[in-house]
């Protein structure tokens, strides 16, 4: 009978670990890891539902967003740096996900190829954004409340700094046509309801709030010793009751 009750207490731990690990990822703090990172496909006219990269959309021969994320230790603060590059075609504009309720005011340091940008000029200020006849291609149920970045190039890295921590999120990018089709990208999970993933490579790594900073990912042997510390604690306590 013990043994039963030591088997079913397994079984509720792993439960609960394997449902931690199944939930979506969107907004949820990044491993450490993923702050250097990117997103890409490859492939003559490119245009399936979804990639092996992380990435869907239309974008001739082959595309890539890169980022890298690093704080600066005296003032805690982020800077974010994204590029964009192609095999040909220019990016139009960029928008990225950024947390629901941030203003223009949580974002400083913005570049666009290493020059000054600013919000009046070449940005627009946080707000929703989805399918709309300057997105062409963007899926048509999803809304972001993100940034837009109207000037673009190939290669381009837009950068700004700011107190919010990195989570995972969306992104759309656009250019113009090609051979009579409009080119354009984004991650896996804008096409996803309620961006309800639990895959890394349908994400990028894009700015919150606060409160998710960045973590080292336990190894799977750290949950081996949670269970089977949690498995000794539970031959204890039985044999106590006995």
């Amino acid at each position: 009978m013990e043994t039963k009750k030591i088997f079913f207490l397994i079984t509720v731990i792993l439960f609960i670990l394997t449902s931690s690990a199944n939930a979506s990822l969107w907004g949820e703090g990044v491993d450490t890891a993923d702050l250097n990172d990117q997103r890409t496909f490859a492939s003559p006219y490119y245009s399936p539902s979804s990639s092996e990269g992380g990435l869907s959309g239309y974008w001739p021969y082959s595309f890539a967003i890169a980022w890298n994320v690093t704080q600066d230790a005296n003032t805690m603060l982020w800077t974010y740096e994204y590029t964009l590059s192609a095999t040909r075609k220019n990016v139009s504009h960029f928008i990225l996900e950024v947390t629901n309720g941030a203003t223009k005011d949580d974002f400083t340091n913005l570049s666009i190829n290493g020059k000054r940008a600013t919000f009046k000029k070449n940005i627009k200020a946080p707000k929703f954004w989805g399918a709309h006849p300057g997105n062409t291609g963007y899926p048509s149920a999803a809304k972001i409340y993100g940034i837009k970045f109207d000037v673009g190039g190939n290669p381009v890295t837009y950068s700004f700094t700011t107190a919010n921590d990195p989570v995972w999120g969306n992104f759309y990018a656009k250019s113009g046509k090609d051979k009579g089709k409009w080119v354009y990208a984004y991650n896996n999970a804008l096409e996803i309801e309620g961006f309800n993933s639990n895959s890394k490579l349908d994400f990028i790594v894009r700015p919150d709030g606060g409160g998710n900073p960045p973590v080292v990912p336990e190894p799977v042997s750290s949950l081996l010793f949670i269970v089977g510390g949690a498995v000794l604690a539970g031959q204890r306590y039985f044999k106590r009751k006995k």
